[in-house]
């Protein structure tokens, strides 16, 4: 008797184990990205979806705009390193950006790389501090915002096309300069 009810208990927990891991439920702002023995497919609609569990394997991807803060880590508290640029007339500002992203193709936002917030962050310092180099200190801190604002954007995106980590830039606008 006592054989039988272990090796039942066993049966059943191998089989409680194996139905939690055959289905997923997703909502309106994930997508996610299924693998079948290393092939990865993106699947967005919402609700229950089942997988074959230990062939299948499940990945959500949060497809909201986010957003990132070019200046700031995430405590807010200022990274000069990150703000201080030199301007065509070599002068020094201090410029603080705020960008907004999405995940626009889930399955190279997760494969492509290890890290495409990084690359993305990356790819904006790079743009932001080739821009703010093109332009004098009045323009920066003045009339020239709105032409910043675009030419960098513009940069972001052509570089994110060239990575292409899976990532569209939505927004990215200044939001102090000094």
């Amino acid at each position: 008797h006592l054989g039988k009810r272990a090796g039942t208990a066993v049966i059943i927990a191998a089989a409680a184990v194996i139905a939690s891991n055959c289905y997923y439920v997703l909502d309106e702002e994930n997508y996610a990205v299924v693998t079948t023995l290393g092939s990865p497919q993106a699947e967005s609609q919402a609700g229950l979806h089942f997988k074959i569990p230990f062939v299948q394997h499940v990945t959500k991807v949060n497809t909201t705009i986010q957003s990132l803060r070019i200046g700031y880590d995430k405590n807010n508290d200022v990274i000069a390193d990150e703000s201080i640029m030199i301007t065509s007339d070599f002068n020094f500002v201090d410029v603080d950006f705020y960008l907004e992203y999405r995940v626009s193709d889930p399955v190279k936002a997760v494969y492509a790389s290890k890290d495409p917030g990084l690359i993305l962050q990356n790819i904006a310092q790079s743009c932001i501090r080739a821009a703010i180099s093109n332009y004098d200190v009045d323009s920066v801190l003045t009339t020239g915002k709105g032409e910043i604002q675009s030419r960098i954007k513009e940069m972001i995106t052509e570089q994110l096309d060239l990575y292409n980590v899976g990532l569209q830039l939505v927004n990215i606008s200044i939001q102090d300069s000094e």
